[in-house]
């Protein structure tokens, strides 16, 4: 018996053509981007899988990474649609996407996207383009605007100034890629927002500091409240997060009693800790600092979820000026 791709025979193109077209048709109906990366740096997370699934309306993202850019970035525009495009199918198609020049006059107006783009804080980049009649200025927005019914979000893709864009920077700006779109999606499409407690109980810091973190950072975003879990009888479930930075005063076993109580219920709990006592203000009065243990009483709550803060001090000698 002959293979039907036997090449003797008068009409054996015509299976091959029939192979490939069927090929090119599956391949447009079904696109799977393999991960060979260790990290899985291009597979899409559970938690925005959940995210993109819940889109209960279109939600509209316009790219503007369109026309004569330096390889960086066309690089760079090459991994934005491959992910809007992995975006599309995980929200069956609630996610479109267009790529744009910040050139271009917005619909209807005389207004170009540069104007909008600027007006919500997009980062430009300041483009020398040769032409015949000699050099030119042009102006890039490595960004995208979301838009959702009648709100609209930026994302800055690349987060810099520069022309040139290196490896490390590229390879950055794309594994932050998915969260940032991520992120800004959900600000859109959420109707309520999700509430932070910042606990107050145990000595935890309450001057410049703390405040330039609620209100610059945070008040955006979400609502926040203080809680002093010593005077509460229970940590409320509508807090999305209990936020416990810098505690000084040990906890009670009455107050690890209450935040595990919460954690169980499905509460979160954002643990900044110092367990050892070694200031800043001690080093500027002398060369040297005895550091000693906080005494927190939290080794059991934390040997409850598998982990252990160690009484050691590092000292980085190129995180800051020391003052010896």
């Amino acid at each position: 018996m002959r293979s039907i791709f036997d090449k003797t025979g008068k009409w054996w193109w015509i299976p091959v053509v029939v192979l490939l077209i069927t090929v090119n048709i599956l391949s447009a109906l079904f696109h799977k981007r393999i991960d060979l990366t260790n990290e899985k740096r291009f597979t899409i997370s559970s938690p925005v899988k959940k995210i993109l699934r819940s889109l209960d309306d279109v939600v509209q993202v316009d790219v503007f990474l369109k026309g004569e850019l330096p390889s960086g970035f066309k690089k760079l525009a090459a991994t934005t649609e491959e992910l809007l495009q992995e975006f599309k199918e995980t929200a069956k198609n609630n996610i479109q996407y267009r790529f744009l020049s910040a050139e271009d006059n917005m619909e209807g107006t005389d207004r170009t996207y540069a104007d909008t783009l600027s007006s919500l804080g997009a980062q430009s980049i300041n483009l020398k383009v040769q032409l015949e009649s000699g050099e030119q200025s042009q102006f890039v927005y490595p960004a995208a605007l979301i838009h959702y019914k009648e709100r609209t979000l930026p994302v800055n893709l690349y987060p810099g100034v520069k022309i040139l864009i290196t490896p490390a920077e590229l390879n950055t700006a794309e594994a932050l890629m998915e969260f940032n779109f991520a992120d800004a999606i959900l600000k859109l499409t959420q109707q309520v927002r999700p509430v932070i407690a910042y606990s107050t109980g145990n000595g935890e810091p309450t001057g410049e500091n703390t405040y330039d973190l609620v209100e610059n950072v945070l008040r955006k975003d979400y609502n926040l409240f203080t809680i002093n879990i010593n005077t509460q009888p229970i940590i409320p479930d509508t807090f999305k997060l209990l936020m416990i930075v810098k505690p000084t005063i040990p906890f009670t076993e009455t107050e690890k009693i209450k935040i595990d109580q919460y954690v169980m219920r499905g509460g979160k709990v954002m643990w900044c800790i110092d367990r050892l006592h070694a200031e800043m203000d001690s080093l500027r009065i002398k060369n040297q600092v005895v550091a000693f243990d906080r005494n927190l009483n939290l080794e059991d709550l934390f040997f409850k979820y598998g982990a252990r803060i160690n009484p050691d001090l590092l000292m980085d000698l190129q995180c800051d000026s020391l003052p010896f």
